[in-house]
């Protein structure tokens, strides 16, 4: 089997049932990731901090091609999602960075796929574990929020940092075309 075959894919499951197809493909050996972010939720008589998927219905996984059919065939699982007719890939660059949102504890949540964004400036992050990436700037009341975009899935997610750590590089105004990051 060829290395290039190999690729981050995404798959969509049932409703509500993420880790549970999580725990299912961890059992079957066959390598995934399940973004999770910790969100306080309220009940009538209590509060607590539960881990959420954050892309509702989906998760990523990386398998050969029998794992492939292994992973149709788990429970939850209804389908890969498609791309001009292949599986639709995620480029590890991506899933890189979502793993270094979520495993240093940035408050991250999904974005409502009906908000509309205006495209912003360009910053560059000067402090921080993502020093020297290039962001762009969304406004939200007084919140700024970088957004990456999962092609893929045709989802983003916003990253809360503080307005402090960020130059702007390019200004919207001085942009000709304007050019998304992702």
């Amino acid at each position: 089997m060829e290395e290039q075959e190999l690729r981050w894919k995404v798959i969509y499951v049932a409703s509500r049932q993420e880790k549970k197809v999580s725990s299912y493909l961890q059992k079957a050996g066959v390598t995934h990731y399940l973004p999770l972010y910790k969100s306080l939720r309220f009940w009538k008589d209590r509060k607590k901090w539960v881990e959420m998927p954050l892309f509702n219905g989906y998760l990523f996984v990386f398998p050969n091609e029998i794992e492939r059919d292994i992973v149709l065939q788990t429970p939850g699982v209804v389908k890969f999602i498609r791309h001009n007719q292949k599986d639709a890939v995620v480029p590890e660059k991506q899933i890189s960075l979502i793993r270094e949102f979520v495993e240093l504890g940035y408050n991250i949540s999904e974005v409502n796929k009906d908000e509309r964004f205006e495209v912003g400036d360009i910053a560059e992050v000067l402090d921080g574990p993502l020093k020297g990436r290039e962001a762009e700037i969304y406004k939200s009341g007084n919140d700024n929020f970088i957004l990456v975009s999962i092609e893929a899935l045709n989802q983003s997610v916003k990253v809360k940092l503080p307005k402090e750590i960020l130059k702007i590089r390019k200004r919207k105004s001085e942009m000709e075309e304007i050019v998304p990051l992702w």
